[in-house]
């Protein structure tokens, strides 16, 4: 299909703002990383990148490409990698002077021996096990750990950090307290082993909102800079705080009618005779599908907007396909239809489609297709 019958819009001005209401909930020597991991949450990782690169002090990302990407669009900011990294990858980790996020020994030993070939010095960031039991060095092991990755040819430990398992989903944070209390209890192991790393981090997006205990010297700030609440638990908590920040959401998904048909009552409409007329329609035919990242749960019960007012996804959603009921829109062939975001005075927020499906917001943007144009759009551009 032609991407420009399907694309996204990304309001660099809302962008923007938002990451300023996050660097105004931290302090003045706490520094902001935003994460633009998986295509910049499905935002567009160069055009975030781009738009950001003067007003975070890092950037963190998954893995080697996505860096070498964000690098291309912000050249001068430090860049940690967070996911796992093969050891073939090591001489080009090192090459760009990025940062890698270590769990594995064998990860130091192949960024040691880079380092060596090349003469440089490695940044490696600890991550801490701390009760969420995915990547990371257990407690009691965090110090072996440490001086056995310090001893290691041209290897810099710049970073210790941890990650939530329960602090956006919940009202009560004593789990998370828990955390931050383990991962004390590592920082302060550490240094009494004459380990001090400069960069200490665990909070995300909730964290940065509602627990100031959890910013240390760094906050990771991931799907709130695209005005995406974490939960809705995250939003009562901060109103139960006082707290009042504005998040707007960033991402319009936009595709347009391609043909309009009329059906009568009785007709069947896509795959499966799952619906069937009831009374003279009037149907809209959108080339986007699952593929492109509308999700199939949404047969029957998505809606878009045409005109600004409401349409009814009709039928299964099939591969590249959607059909809308468009009989009252007053609708015409390659209208503009919005699958995300406002037209008009309404709005289809990604929260919406995730409670229709069963998921969370996050999977509803990072699944749109990679592939379609990211574009500015909007409210007012920055240059």
């Amino acid at each position: 299909m032609s991407l420009n019958i399907s694309w996204v819009e990304i309001d660099r001005t809302r962008l923007l703002e938002n990451v300023r209401t996050f660097r105004g909930a931290i302090g003045a020597d706490t520094r902001l990383m935003v994460v633009v991991k998986s295509n910049a949450y499905g935002h567009g990782l160069g055009l975030v990148a781009q738009t950001l690169r003067e007003s975070v002090d890092w950037f963190g990302v998954d893995s080697l490409s996505e860096a070498v990407g964000v690098s291309g669009a912000a050249p001068s900011k430090p860049i940690l990698i967070l996911g796992f990294s093969s050891s073939d990858q090591s001489e080009a980790i090192v090459g760009h002077g990025f940062r890698q996020v270590v769990y594995r020994r064998d990860t130091v030993d192949a960024l040691s021996e880079a380092a060596s070939r090349q003469g440089r010095r490695m940044k490696i960031h600890l991550k801490i096990e701390t009760g969420t039991n995915r990547q990371g060095i257990p407690i009691d092991e965090v110090v072996r750990f440490a001086l056995d990755a310090a001893a290691r040819p041209g290897i810099e430990i710049e970073g210790v950090y941890t990650h939530f398992s329960n602090i956006e989903d919940t009202l009560d944070p004593s789990f998370a307290m828990l955390q931050v209390e383990r991962f004390r209890e590592a920082i302060d192991r550490l240094e009494a082993s004459g380990i001090r790393p400069r960069e200490i981090h665990a909070a995300a997006t909730a964290g940065i909102l509602l627990y100031p205990e959890t910013h240390f010297t760094m906050v990771r700030l991931g799907i709130g800079a695209y005005g995406v609440w974490p939960s809705r638990e995250t939003r009562l908590a901060a109103r139960e705080k006082g707290l009042t920040p504005v998040l707007r959401p960033v991402m319009t998904w936009k595709t347009r009618i391609v043909q309009l048909k009329n059906v009568a009552p009785g007709d069947y409409v896509g795959y499966g005779q799952s619906f069937q007329a009831s009374r003279p329609m009037t149907l809209a035919v959108v080339p986007v599908g699952y593929y492109e990242g509308y999700d199939r749960r949404l047969s029957g019960s998505g809606r878009a907007l045409v005109r600004g007012k409401h349409a009814n996804v009709v039928g299964r959603v099939a591969m590249n396909m959607t059909m809308l009921d468009v009989t009252d829109t007053g609708a015409e062939l390659e209208d503009e239809v919005v699958l995300v975001g406002r037209q008009g005075n309404q709005e289809i927020l990604a929260d919406e489609l995730a409670e229709k499906i069963g998921t969370i917001a996050y999977e509803v943007v990072a699944r749109v297709n990679p592939l379609l144009e990211r574009r500015p759009g909007g409210g007012n551009q920055v240059d």
